[in-house]
């Protein structure tokens, strides 16, 4: 089996703040958001063995308490997912899923396997079109979103709820209808992340501008924020 693999970062404490992990990045995605900070791996084909992915698993593990994977979307790869999430629980070591929630039955079949601990789902916009086809460039895709959701919520796996706050979008309204409508799952806490531009086309905001409008939701969810540009 062939992975088409896009890198690998061998020691991250932010992709799963607190947890040391290795981080694997997948090529592939079904969407084109405007400000994705990975689209150099959207498309393209860097295959590598799985069995040499997995070496670099196996080496890590003495230093690492989990492995992420990512993208891209890992989820486009299911075979190759799953294989990696299995040797690594193999090793003892923790799996998490970074995904835009575009494949749900993917991410339920590798929970009902038991392969992964944590989901760290993105919800970029209000969950209905134009909206979600404007920060995503595909259309139809809020649907799956909430299934993805839905189906996390259903097998109690450990979530993270994450959205990417740019400077024209989400707008504080959107943001508003997105934590009521995961309050409304018994979803507890959202992540907003700070968006950072590829290169030089917008300023991103401040983290004093992200509590803001964190502290501007608060009554309807927990929530915290991550802004790296700020702390760097």
């Amino acid at each position: 089996m062939k992975v088409n693999l896009g890198g690998v970062v061998p020691l991250s404490t932010v992709d799963w703040f607190g947890v040391a992990a290795t981080v694997f990045f997948l090529r592939g995605c079904p969407l084109r958001c405007p400000h994705c900070q990975n689209s150099h791996l959207q498309t393209g084909e860097t295959p590598e063995k799985l069995s040499v992915v997995n070496e670099k698993i196996q080496e890590a593990a003495p230093f690492v308490n989990a492995v992420v994977l990512s993208g891209g979307e890992a989820l486009m790869q299911p075979s190759a997912t799953e294989e990696m999430a299995r040797f690594a629980r193999e090793l003892s070591l923790k799996v998490g899923i970074e995904t835009c929630g575009y494949y749900p039955d993917r991410l339920a079949d590798l929970v009902e396997k038991g392969l992964v601990d944590k989901v760290f789902l993105d919800v970029k916009a209000a969950l209905r079109d134009p909206e979600y086809a404007r920060a995503t460039g595909r259309e139809n895709v809020a649907s799956r979103v909430k299934e993805s959701l839905e189906r996390c919520i259903d097998q109690e796996v450990s979530l993270e709820v994450r959205t990417t706050i740019f400077p024209e979008m989400p707008s504080s309204g959107e943001l508003r209808e997105i934590a009521g409508y995961l309050s409304r799952r018994r979803i507890e806490a959202l992540v907003l992340q700070q968006g950072l531009p590829k290169k030089n086309e917008f300023e991103p905001l401040s983290k004093e501008r992200l509590e803001e409008l964190a502290s501007s939701i608060e009554d309807l969810i927990k929530v915290s924020v991550r802004a790296p540009e700020s702390l760097g």
